[in-house]
């Protein structure tokens, strides 16, 4: 589970950075990331023909991000992160419950002028709703193709050009992690099994997705644009599995900053002068989603984010189209609206509200949160 409990335009981002500890320079050092979330949800769940639950979640979601610097451009990432691993059932009322610890990156990470690669368990960089959109809720909702946790490779070269801008191809090549780093730790949990089946669960690299990313072009500085390809080799057909298809995936979004006044000062940002606007679209089409034959799905995702100082408004809504084979279409959804505070360059205040339909129910959601998030 990722829930992402804040979000930031790109000017705000570098006008309300907090303090970065300097390198001394001497290799191997130690750095490391975090965040550190307290986030506390209300899912009012409505049932056709049955009375509605109200289902309570408090509870922390903590990340870290390791590097062991070997060189100036060569770090060896270790990433977990803090959070439910276990769901709330329909009018449960928790606090910390279900909470475990998952391992979410180890790789070799090389950053070098021009290209980047990374070797090991990571991300792949398809998609980008999950750090993208406001609010705090998305990021669960388009997870089907956001994939975390693999195991294998990826790599990015960057063209620039002056009037062209930063226009950066990868490609990436993966497995789903059934070693022991797929367990939960701090609770009872099983490690992830090539019998489970699935989608990119096939035990060697024979799955790929190829990514360009365009950024900043002369004539439109504020421009990002991702185009993309996915597809994934069905897992082992087993009793846990009985049918498995191929699984394709296509990928194109587009963000534009829009600045009012074309500053990154800190003092108009910190009195609340700094205004800008910045809409996000993707569209992602799945065929065969999580490798189950005719299972097709759409999803669309528009959002607003509107930064006014240490404030940030969003307004975000995920369409997912589902066209199963042999059966009707139909609709889930997830609008949200939501609010960020930025109390210091270091912690943020955010509130969300919304409304989401899956598997035919539909749920109002609230959720608060106060996250701290640092690096050294």
């Amino acid at each position: 589970m990722k829930r992402r409990a804040a979000y930031v335009g790109m000017g705000l981002a570098l006008a309300l950075a907090g303090p970065v500890q300097a390198s001394n320079g001497r290799y191997p050092s130690l750095g490391m990331d975090y965040s550190t979330a307290i986030q506390y949800d209300f899912n009012s769940l409505r049932v056709p023909n049955q009375p509605h639950t109200v289902t309570t979640n408090g509870y922390f979601d903590i990340t870290t991000a390791v590097h062991f610097r070997l060189t100036t451009i060569d770090e060896i990432w270790v990433g977990t992160e803090v959070s439910p691993v276990t769901d709330t059932r329909p009018g449960e009322r928790r606090w910390l419950g279900g909470t475990g610890l998952n391992v979410t990156d180890v790789n070799w990470y090389h950053q070098g002028y021009v290209s980047s690669f990374r070797l090991g368990k990571f991300d792949v960089p398809f998609g980008r709703a999950q750090d993208a959109a406001p609010g705090l809720y998305t990021s669960d909702f388009v997870a089907p193709y956001a994939l975390g946790g693999m195991d294998g490779g990826t790599y990015e070269y960057r063209f620039y050009t002056d009037n062209w801008g930063t226009i950066a191809p990868s490609l990436s090549v993966y497995a789903a992690d059934t070693s022991v780093l797929s367990r939960s730790f701090l609770r009872p949990s099983q490690q992830a099994r090539r019998s489970d089946g699935g989608a990119t669960n096939t035990g060697k690299p024979n799955n790929a997705a190829a990514v360009v990313n365009w950024r900043a072009p002369a004539a439109i500085p504020f421009l990002e644009v991702q185009v993309g390809y996915m597809t994934n080799h069905k897992g082992d057909i087993s009793a846990a599995s009985p049918t498995a298809a191929n699984e394709q995936l296509r990928v194109a979004s587009v963000r534009y900053m829009i600045p009012f006044v074309a500053t990154t000062d800190l003092g108009p940002t910190l009195a609340g002068r700094y205004l800008d606007l910045v809409p996000f679209v993707e569209y992602v089409k799945v065929h065969n989603e999580n490798g189950t034959p005719g299972f097709d799905t759409e999803y669309l995702t528009t959002s607003l984010t509107f930064d006014a100082g240490r404030f940030a408004y969003g307004l975000t809504h995920t369409n997912k189209q589902i066209s199963p084979s042999g059966g009707p279409r139909t609709n889930e959804y997830l609008t949200e609206a939501s609010m960020v505070y930025h109390v210091t360059g270091l912690v943020d205040l955010a509130l969300s509200g919304g409304r989401s339909r899956q598997g035919g129910q539909t749920s109002n959601l609230l959720g608060v949160s106060i996250t701290l998030n640092g690096s050294f």
